[in-house]
């Protein structure tokens, strides 16, 4: 332990500082040990700031028991994008008739060309994306009514 001389109302004393833990840090002061509280000055402000979130589940017993492929989802006869990426060809139009299965567009998604299948059979209602459009993931490809 640091050693130091200290003055106090004229009067020296020998003191031993310890390790700081947490805030606080044991002090020998002619020979006798005390644990004294620190308290550390704050900076003006925080280069880095603190992120502060809850968890999104938090326990196994509230996620859900089944996962969708990635392209198609639980609800009927809508197609969301499995990956982030680009659409290359859209190969339907509204009011086309398409069968389950059938490839109805074709994306790029990290350089790779994806076909994108109607999940039902049906009329297509909607295609909010035309060739072109960068979309990000689960973004709605195509409505099938």
């Amino acid at each position: 332990m640091p050693e130091y001389k200290i003055t106090v109302n004229d009067k020296s004393y020998s003191v031993n500082i310890g390790r700081i833990e947490d805030e606080s840090v044991e002090v020998t002061l002619d020979d006798r040990t005390y644990t004294v509280g620190v308290e550390f000055p704050r900076s003006k402000s925080q280069k880095t700031p603190k992120l502060s979130r809850g968890r999104a589940v938090p326990d196994a017993s509230a996620a859900p028991d089944k996962t969708t492929a990635p392209g198609k989802t639980s609800g009927i006869g809508k197609i969301l994008a499995p990956l982030p990426g680009a659409i290359l060809k859209v190969l339907v139009a509204v009011g086309d008739q398409v069968s389950e299965g059938q490839t109805v567009a074709i994306m790029e998604a990290m350089k790779m060309e994806n076909e994108i299948e109607a999940p039902v059979s049906g009329k297509v209602s909607a295609i909010p994306v035309k060739e072109g459009d960068t979309i990000l993931e689960n973004a709605l490809i195509m409505s099938i009514g």
